[in-house]
């Protein structure tokens, strides 16, 4: 798995979560810092050049929309898949959400320990691959 994250030149006031998600990733961050978009997706595949081609294809997408990205378009990380984390959080989830809400809660607590111990895996696990610019064959 690899965290990606996208660096967007942007003039229009308009999100590119929908196109990230056309071209294959999941977003689960966005901030919008002087006219840039900041994206962090994940991509559910082992094979760097299947997210090349999914870069390549998000590029393409985002040039329909007026968006384009500079030498810094893609930090990429390689994400070890590991469970201690959404063990722990499911674990603990649980047992919170049954002492504060009874059976609803815990099962409510033990979805939400999985979701945040799934980040967390992501956070301790990840490598850096590389830093990519934006595809020179694809004009804005």
């Amino acid at each position: 798995m690899y965290k990606v994250i996208f660096k967007i030149d942007s003039i229009s006031q308009q999100n590119s979560a929908l196109t990230l998600k056309k071209a294959g990733f999941i977003p689960i961050y966005f901030k919008k810092i002087n006219g840039k978009e900041v994206y962090t997706a994940l991509y559910k595949s082992n094979d760097l050049n299947e997210l090349k081609e999914a870069i390549t294809d998000l590029a393409f997408l985002l040039v329909r929309e007026g968006k384009k990205g500079g030498k810094d378009f893609v930090t990429i990380y390689s994400v070890d898949d590991k469970y201690l984390g959404k063990g722990v959080g499911s674990i603990l989830g649980a047992g919170l959400g049954l002492k504060l809400g009874g059976i609803p809660g815990m099962l409510l607590g033990f979805l939400g320990g999985i979701v945040l111990g799934e980040l967390a895996d992501i956070e301790m696990g990840e490598k850096l691959v590389g830093v990519w610019e934006w595809p020179t064959s694809i004009a804005y």
